[in-house]
């Protein structure tokens, strides 16, 4: 929409970078994971990011993720203390 939110999110990826902690970027589509992952790739290195869409997963545990909100939310839930 050219509100910014890449902006916004690719500078936490690159402060996440610098302090050595890994990342997650979600998005609500598989399709626009999938963009957001080249685009990502060719900003902070191939071997740097990995995706997760549920059907597919590349490069697990990369020092940032691009993922769908589903697969963070079942992340999360998952994660939930009993």
């Amino acid at each position: 929409t050219g509100a910014g939110k890449t902006v916004v999110g690719e500078m936490a990826l690159r402060i996440a970078i610098e302090n050595n902690t890994k990342a997650i970027y979600t998005t609500p589509l598989k399709a626009l994971s999938n963009q957001k992952f080249g685009e990502m790739r060719k900003i902070f290195g191939v071997d740097r990011v990995g995706l997760s869409t549920g059907d597919i997963s590349i490069r697990r545990g990369a020092d940032i993720t691009i993922m769908t909100t589903e697969v963070y939310r079942n992340m999360a839930w998952r994660a939930r203390p009993s």
